[in-house]
């Protein structure tokens, strides 16, 4: 779990497994404490508008992709160019990234900002695909952009 603390000019950001530090990371604040408030404010706005039905752009957020691979890297940059209710399988991502789509399926389970990444708009051949949350709030989140995939179908 990573927890974030800033003031106007240092950011602390402390990595935990359970109750065992595993890393605290030290920078320059790039915002002041009241910008950050008011960017996370916005997000979770957005992300509420988006819950509630809206059509939301989260490209203008930039996420932390620290600690993954190259590879992870482009899977994800990839799953962010999907549009809104649109969905693309495993597969097709596998052909266009020259893998095979259980890589695609390992990367996306790495991602650190589902909705905001959109990797629940990556489904299954045969149906819904695997979601780090959970199939449900996978199938929850593609109704809302107007998807309905048939969950026992899933193989």
């Amino acid at each position: 779990m990573r927890y974030t603390l800033s003031t106007d000019t240092l950011t602390v950001t402390v990595t935990l497994d359970h109750s065992i530090v595993k890393k605290i990371t030290l920078r320059e604040a790039n915002q002041s404490v009241e910008e950050a408030v008011e960017s996370a404010i916005d997000l979770l706005d957005e992300i509420s508008a988006y819950l509630n039905g809206g059509r939301v752009d989260f490209l203008r957020y930039a996420v932390d992709l620290e600690g993954l691979t190259d590879f992870q890297r482009r899977v994800l940059g990839k799953v962010r160019q999907i549009p809104y209710g649109v969905v693309v399988t495993y597969g097709m991502l596998a052909r266009e990234l020259q893998t095979s789509p259980r890589a695609i399926g390992n990367a996306l389970s790495r991602n650190p900002a589902p909705i905001v990444i959109p990797c629940h708009r990556v489904i299954g051949k045969h149906g819904i695909g695997g979601f780090t949350s959970g199939v449900a709030i996978k199938e929850h989140l593609l109704q809302i952009e107007g998807i309905s995939i048939d969950p026992s179908s899933n193989k």
